[in-house]
This record gives C-alpha cells, structure tokens and sequence, in this order.
C-alpha cells in the first residue's frame, strides 16, 4: 500500500508510522485527532483507537484488523455453532478498547449475533419509587469485558470464553447496530463537536 501525503502528515504531527497511519486512513471513517502514536476514530460507528488496528499478536511487518463486517463473522459463526451443537447461542466478536479518561482498556462488542444486546429499563420503577427515564443496559459490551478479562491481551492464547446464564435474549435477527448511537445523541461526541464549533466563532 502505497504512503499517503495525509500519512505523512499525520507521522509528522503524531508520530505514527507512516505504513500504520495509511492503513489506519484506508480503515477509519472518520478522524477527529490524535496524540503521540496513536489517532482517534470512528469505525462502522464506533469510537475508537487507530480504526481497531493493532500490532500486538501480529507478525512483524503486519497488522491486525477488524472484521470487513464483524456482525457477518459473528452470524456465520453463530450458524455453524448452532448446527454443531444443536442449540441456540449468541456469538460476540470482541476488541478491546479505551474510555475516556480511564487507564486501560476494557472490551468491545464489534459484532455480534442472536441475542438483544440491549436491556431497556425505561419506565421501571428504582428503589425508591421513581421511574428510570433514560438508564439502558448495554449488554453486549458487559458480556465483551467480561470475556476480555478472561482471554487477556498479550500470550495467553484464550481465544474464545463461553458464558452462560447470561442476562440476555436469544433472538436470530439482532446485531451490534442495535447499540449505536448517532453522533448528535453521543454525550462524548456532540461534546466535542460543539466545543469544536465555539472555538471556531
């Protein structure tokens, strides 16, 4: 793949290797910025770091990137799964990834298959009475932590974790569309872009 002029510049103003930063260009939809080594992102509607691309448990001289279409990866998988074993199951296809003023990262559902990654609990009373208005569990990355915890991020060679019991739903036709927020309702992102747009008055 041939150096950019725009990866150029961003090894220039980032430090990021020029070979890294034009993959990292072909792969994101969107660049808000940067810090040393590193740009952030929006990939397939996700927040995150150098459009998911890592060189951690790659070979040299290569990188690791996301599924072309991770929901795709997890529904086939689901399928097959489910015809070897003669039973229902969800599948998630997890990264890892950082938040926002938090050391460390913490796992992501990039894709998933078969079950509602959402739990809604709109208009259900709390402890005391009052009803949540707006509070929506967002089980599909809960489950991604959970997993990301156990296989690790460096030589543990865990690829996959089986949970059961989960606090979820089968259900054939959900994926992890069903989690994304717009960037006008995101609290992060419209944070942003209105900060951006003041500073440009």
């Amino acid at each position: 793949m041939p150096i950019t002029n725009a990866a150029r510049r961003i090894h220039c103003e980032w430090n990021i290797d020029r070979r890294l930063a034009t993959v990292v260009l072909d792969e994101a939809d969107t660049v808000l910025g940067g810090v040393r080594g590193f740009l952030l992102t929006i990939r397939d509607g996700i927040l995150t770091a150098n459009a998911g691309i890592d060189l951690k448990n790659a070979p040299p001289g290569t990188a690791m990137l996301w599924p072309r279409n991770a929901n795709a990866s997890a529904r086939q998988l689901r399928r097959s799964l489910e015809k070897k074993f003669k039973t229902r199951l969800g599948v998630i296809v997890v990264d890892s990834r950082v938040t926002p003023l938090r050391l460390g990262t913490v796992g992501l559902a990039i894709g998933l298959s078969g079950f509602r990654p959402v739990s809604d609990h709109r208009g259900v009373q709390d402890l005391y009475g009052r009803k949540a208005e707006v509070t929506q569990t967002n089980v599909a990355d809960d489950l991604a932590s959970s997993a990301h915890l156990l296989m690790g991020e460096t030589n543990e060679q865990i690829g996959v974790v089986v949970a059961r019991g989960g606090p979820s739903l089968l259900a054939g036709i959900d994926d992890s569309r069903r989690v994304r927020l717009t960037a006008r309702k995101c609290l992060i992102t419209s944070s942003i872009n209105s900060a951006q747009n003041r500073r440009t008055r």
